[in-house]
């Protein structure tokens, strides 16, 4: 949701050397603040704190070898077998038993991490904020009286009291349990490199990411004699500095929303590194346009029907050749994480479009074609040797005849057994992290009836507050926001908030 624009390339996971973040905030009414900016940029890569006590600065995480044992979601089928991990990458993909390494046997389907296109990240402590009505397009809603009592307000209050670290801790963690070890939309700062990879920032010793939150009539404005974001763009494109650039575009219904690829089109921006969030107001003729330079698009359903009461035509986009990939957008208007928005983009597949997508369709908006929005399809995405060993292991289900697919799709928060990033063991079943190192290194919470483990620390001294604890953070976020979000959402009661009004109403 809301009004951005965002470049990038990629690294392991997060970011270094990154300038920190005030946390100021006007207090306006704009959508978004206005440090969520372009101009933060770092070099280094992802992971836990490397041996000179700093944090993802291009050296290797971790060492050592380990396998998972479970049925294994690769790019040629499923392996029911091992994935070997040999430091923080892929080393093989077997079916036979690997020797002279921990062997953990999940007794679950093995998928690649969930990679989240979009997001707010330092508002999703605010809960579902229901504005009394639907709108246009994207430069109504933030004028509206509630959006600021319910969205600004609480965000405010989070900042005034010095609480955005945590505030964006707590918004990653979100993700995090829902299997999602990659996302897009978490400022720049120095406190939050330690969670999941950070898609506008630094990644795997690369740099080429910026973000950039005006309207796109406004990408043309110079500022203070600097060439206007739309020139200062192009240049990089074409001095090789950017793989991505990702803009909200035709956020609405109108034509006003329409009209945004018509700015696009006149700034140049038309490029195969365009990376379209919504596309909501696309017509036939806009998505072909696009796909015709080779654009992407980034798709959040659940935060379209909530504000606008219809979302994007994903069959005509993929019918036109558009690569398209799944979003969770934030929580005021959209899903906790990943594993709930699947859910959403299921539902809006099978009642208004007939089931034109396929389940296929669907997982890969969250692993292979979400990392080739994000040009990054070569180093995550799937589960493959040489790239990173992201994972997310789901509990089996009790019948056999079920798909992959459709296990991935049907999961909910308890199904979660296992998540990794770069070999890391950061979320899952006790037992599991015991056997992959983390003994001691973690807290417990309870994932809707079931127990599991969660590590949220960092002791790299360039990552501040990489000590504290998920206690002490929703301790000190409910002394601020009363309303705060759980870490868990064990069910999706935004999905029937959006649905109200629309043909979805009852599904």
């Amino acid at each position: 949701m809301g009004a951005g624009l965002a470049t990038t390339v990629a690294l392991s996971l997060g970011a270094c050397g990154s300038s920190p973040d005030d946390g100021s905030d006007d207090g306006s009414l704009n959508a978004f603040d206005d440090d969520e900016n372009d101009d933060l940029v770092g070099d280094g890569i992802g992971g836990k704190a490397d041996g000179n006590g700093k944090y993802r600065v291009c050296e290797p995480i971790r060492s050592g070898k380990f396998a998972l044992k479970g049925k294994i979601y690769t790019p040629t089928g499923l392996v029911t077998g091992w994935v070997v991990v040999d430091g923080e990458k892929i080393a093989e993909v077997r079916n036979t038993a690997p020797t002279g390494m921990t062997i953990v046997d999940t007794a679950g389907y093995i998928f690649p991490g969930l990679i989240d296109g979009h997001g707010h990240v330092e508002y999703n402590h605010i809960p579902l904020a229901d504005l009394g009505r639907r709108y246009e397009n994207r430069d109504q809603w933030p004028n509206a009286a509630l959006y600021k009592t319910l969205v600004k307000d609480p965000k405010n209050a989070v900042t005034a009291a010095g609480l955005k670290c945590e505030a964006l801790k707590h918004g990653e963690l979100r993700a995090l349990v829902g299997g999602t070890t990659a996302i897009q939309g978490t400022p720049q700062t120095s406190c939050v490199r330690h969670l999941v990879r950070n898609l506008e920032q630094p990644n795997f010793c690369q740099d080429k990411v910026r973000q950039n939150v005006m309207g796109i009539p406004d990408f043309n404005r110079s500022i203070s004699g600097k060439p206007s974001f739309a020139d200062s763009v192009k240049k990089d494109v074409a001095d090789g500095k950017l793989d991505a650039v990702a803009v909200h575009c035709a956020e609405g219904i109108d034509e006003h929303a329409r009209s945004e690829w018509d700015y696009v089109e006149k700034y140049g921006l038309d490029l195969p590194e365009l990376v379209m969030i919504h596309a909501a107001g696309f017509t036939p003729a806009e998505f072909e346009a696009s796909a015709d330079v080779g654009a992407k698009m980034v798709w959040s359903p659940l935060s379209n029907l909530l504000l606008y009461g219809k979302t994007a035509d994903v069959p005509t986009a993929m019918a036109a050749g558009l690569t398209v990939s799944l979003g969770s957008d934030w929580a005021p208007s959209g899903s906790a994480n990943l594993l709930w928005e699947l859910k959403v983009a299921d539902k809006v597949n099978k009642y208004l479009w007939n089931s034109s997508l396929t389940d296929k369709d669907l997982v890969n908006f969250v692993t292979i074609n979400a990392a080739k929005v994000w040009a990054l399809d070569e180093f995550i995405g799937t589960i493959e040797v040489g790239k990173y060993a992201d994972f997310l292991v789901i509990d089996a289900p009790s019948s056999s005849s079920v798909t992959p697919e459709r296990v991935l799709i049907d999961a909910k928060p308890k199904n979660v057994k296992l998540v990794t990033i770069s070999g890391d063991a950061l979320f899952g079943d006790p037992k599991y992290l015991d056997a992959l190192g983390k003994q001691g290194d973690y807290e417990l919470i309870d994932a809707c009836g079931v127990q599991r483990a969660i590590d949220v620390t960092v002791t790299a001294a360039d990552v501040s507050k990489g000590k504290q604890k998920l206690a002490d953070v929703e301790s000190k976020l409910l002394a601020v926001n009363p309303k705060l979000t759980p870490v868990i959402d064990c069910e999706n009661d935004e999905m029937d908030a959006a649905f109200k009004g629309t043909p979805l109403e009852g599904k």
